[in-house]
């Protein structure tokens, strides 16, 4: 439901970093921090993810955030994970206020496994933190040939309803992801409002402004800048805001959560709530049959007649895939400031860094 606001990119401003020079710095991170290294190298993972994907307001660029959240007591890096409650096709479990990536992996993992015993799985998260980019989450279950959707909770209401100007609801996560036969699979990833607020830090890092009819400041007009901005506007409209409304209850009181209206501290220190749910094909339908008439419908959207010719009509995942294939050959693109930043984190904490 975000409006097509594209990630900023200039060349002369970014610097390019393979995940395998990345990987062990922001482990050692991590690790300095007390975080076990299993649950460090998870975490890393899925940050980097995000940033192979073509997420970068999501990624390893958000890792002096998390440092912070754990020197302010927001994370604790050695929490386990609890099952509260669990039948054969839901879990409900607490996070225990670890790091989100961790939280959401396990979360994921056992409504992929109940979905392949049962045909179904679902997982309520509480009591945790920021997962970083949703879509990751469901690639896990796609992997395995299971239909899966994430919808996450973090932070406040700084989403507005039609109607009004000031926030009412959460800028929700919202992903679904949908294995296809012998090709890239269909991944969607959205923020509910009209941009996520990762987004318009990547715009003001890029020196660009937020373009019309993203944000309210705080009288009202519309917002250019991030100091600015207060409240989004919803992702087309009555659409974004009713989404965000239903993330906002499942992965809120549906998830031992609050609604984002009640939550007024900062991300970090009031907890998130995340929802997801998974589907076995074959419990459902021969996966041949269904493979067959799923691709037969993609290929017809594919040969529409574009507005642009130039601009073939495309499929949700595709931008991410060719992200990916750039990406894992030519290296992740950062911003300098991003990379200066984690450096001088890096070498703070007393890990070496060689890039």
């Amino acid at each position: 439901m975000t409006q097509s606001i594209p990630f900023p990119s200039d060349p002369s401003q970014e610097v390019r970093l393979t995940s395998e020079k990345l990987t062990p710095v922001l482990e050692a991170m991590f690790v300095k921090k007390s975080m076990f290294q299993f649950d460090a190298s998870v975490a890393v993972k899925r940050m980097l993810e995000a940033d192979l994907y073509g997420i970068p307001s999501h990624g390893a660029g958000r890792i002096c955030e998390y440092i912070d959240a754990i020197d302010l007591g927001d994370i604790d890096p050695r929490a386990r994970v609890l099952v509260l409650n669990e039948n054969d096709v839901m879990t409900v479990m607490d996070g225990s206020r670890s790091i989100g990536h961790v939280a959401a992996t396990k979360a994921i993992e056992s409504a992929s496994a109940k979905a392949k015993a049962s045909g179904v799985g679902v997982t309520a998260l509480s009591n945790s933190q920021t997962l970083g980019a949703a879509s990751v989450y469901v690639r896990l279950a796609v992997e395995q040939g299971l239909i899966a959707i994430c919808m996450s909770s973090t932070g406040g209401a700084t989403v507005a309803a039609p109607g009004t100007k000031s926030g009412a609801v959460g800028n929700a996560a919202f992903s679904y992801g949908v294995p296809i036969q012998n090709g890239a699979p269909v991944i969607f990833d959205s923020a509910c409002g009209a941009s996520s607020w990762g987004k318009l830090r990547l715009l003001q890092q890029y020196g660009l402004p937020i373009p019309a009819g993203i944000a309210f400041d705080e009288t009202g007009e519309e917002a250019t800048t991030l100091e600015a901005a207060k409240v989004l506007q919803s992702g087309g409209k009555e659409l974004g805001y009713g989404l965000s409304l239903l993330c906002s209850i499942l992965a809120g009181p549906l998830s031992v959560g609050r609604m984002p209206i009640k939550k007024t501290r900062s991300d970090s220190a009031e907890d998130s709530q995340h929802f997801f749910i998974v589907f076995d094909i074959s419990s459902f339908q021969d996966p041949d049959r269904f493979h067959k008439h799923l691709n037969a419908g993609l290929d017809e959207i594919r040969e529409l007649p574009p507005e642009n010719p130039g601009d073939p009509v495309r499929i949700p995942g595709d931008r991410s895939q060719q992200c990916f294939q750039n990406y894992s050959q030519n290296g992740i693109p950062f911003h300098r400031s991003t990379i200066d930043e984690i450096r001088a984190r890096a070498e703070q904490l007393g890990v070496v860094v060689e890039w």
